[in-house]
């Protein structure tokens, strides 16, 4: 019997701790939505005119290959070149695949956008960032730097400290936008200034003078201090400087799966695109290996195996306190004016948002312990410790005592 009550004590608590380790944390609801703030989103433009032609031009005639019109498309093909049409990039070994990503910097198109906000005192940052699209801009991003090309140039490692406070607004502001005037033809994405875009991101298209409007919904969540002690694989999520990832300086949910793709790029054509960042003895693409990434660009961007199961080794943890947008808004019309124009905002403020909060702590798992002890064993923690204290504790003290003592002598008569 009393074997059995010990067996059920151990295996109640084991259970008991696996809980505690594996599912601590809950995610709960809050609805006061005026006693907090609301993060105004990022917008990442990658126009479709990435190359100046002039710039071109002048490289072209400069070059001292014989076939200049084969040099002037595979570059047009090259700038443009994403996982989608990586098949279409003509064949060319003139050039060294290490150049790709320098080449189409030097010869990348100004841009000179003229930005307004709606809200007076506040001026949002435009930053180049080397995305999975190509060569883009990003709007309000504290992010984005990591991506700069001058962030990667300087072969930077290091976290980089934002001057400029993230942009918050509240629902006693109204209506809140901003407005990005551009000469060109784009894509762009909404996402959250923590966070970076990739090739799942859903891209909204405009052509020239065309008037484009987004105004988003937003939900977010954010992590409570008591979660926050936990650790990862309990909270079951990462802050941005817990980072584990070999390509990037912090974390975002995005780059760990560009991490991933880096990954699979390597197994399946031993090379990495040229708007990677590589690391070690890494193999930069030439143009037969981007013809070998279209072929699996299924597999890759999905992040999945031929078999079509999720690849293993990569489970990318969410931010943990993360911003998501929900486009509300959407309307593309013409614009008389010789400009394109993207108008994006916040018209209705979010009622509810989400918490991440322990409901599982150390403590509860002392009581649920000590209550099992009590069932099975008739005792409680307490008595744990006093047997534990008998057993070491005062063990020592009574050895120490009696050491030395001589045995008593004996009586002759």
């Amino acid at each position: 019997m009393v074997i059995i009550s010990v067996c059920g004590t151990l295996y109640l608590s084991s259970a008991t701790w696996e809980r505690y380790q594996s599912s601590p944390t809950v995610v709960s609801m809050e609805r006061d939505m005026l006693a907090w703030n609301t993060t105004f989103p990022c917008v990442t433009l990658c126009p479709e005119v990435k190359i100046d032609y002039m710039k071109l031009e002048r490289y072209v005639e400069k070059s001292n290959v014989e076939d200049k019109e084969a040099l002037r498309n595979f570059i047009k093909a090259l700038a443009n070149a994403t996982y989608d049409n990586f098949d279409t990039v003509p064949h060319y070994d003139r050039i060294k695949s290490d150049d790709y990503l320098d080449l189409l910097l030097d010869l990348s198109a100004l841009f000179k956008p003229t930005l307004t906000t709606s809200t007076s005192g506040f001026d949002l940052q435009i930053m180049p960032t080397i995305t999975e699209m190509g060569l883009c801009y990003s709007i309000n991003s504290k992010v984005a730097v990591y991506n700069s090309p001058e962030y990667r140039r300087a072969n930077r490692w290091d976290t980089v400290v934002n001057k400029n406070p993230v942009f918050f607004v509240h629902p006693l502001d109204g209506e809140v936008f901003a407005q990005v005037n551009i000469t060109s033809s784009y894509s762009g994405t909404l996402h959250g200034p923590m966070e970076v875009p990739d090739i799942t991101s859903k891209l909204h298209h405009s052509p020239e003078k065309m008037y484009m409007t987004l105004y988003v919904k937003t939900i977010s969540v954010y992590t409570s201090p008591e979660a926050a002690s936990l650790s990862v694989a309990q909270r079951r999520c990462r802050f941005q400087h817990e980072n584990n990832l070999k390509h990037n300086s912090i974390y975002t949910y995005n780059m760990c799966r560009i991490d991933c793709r880096i990954r699979l790029c390597l197994q399946y054509c031993q090379c990495i695109p040229h708007f990677y960042r590589r690391i070690d003895n890494e193999q930069i693409c030439d143009v037969s290996g981007l013809h070998c990434l279209h072929k699996h660009r299924d597999l890759i961007s999905d992040l999945i195996d031929e078999s079509g199961k999720k690849v293993e080794n990569c489970s990318c943890f969410p931010v943990c306190d993360d911003v998501n947008y929900i486009t509300d808004t959407y309307e593309l019309q013409s614009w008389v004016i010789a400009t394109t124009t993207l108008q994006w905002g916040m018209v209705t403020f979010p009622r509810t948002r989400y918490k991440r909060d322990i409901i599982f702590g150390y403590s509860d798992v002392l009581v649920a312990v000590g209550g099992m002890a009590g069932l099975f064993l008739g005792c409680s923690v307490i008595s744990f410790i006093e047997i534990s204290y008998f057993f070491t504790l005062r063990l020592f003290f009574y050895a120490r005592d009696n050491v030395g003592k001589s045995t008593p002598s004996v009586v002759k008569h």
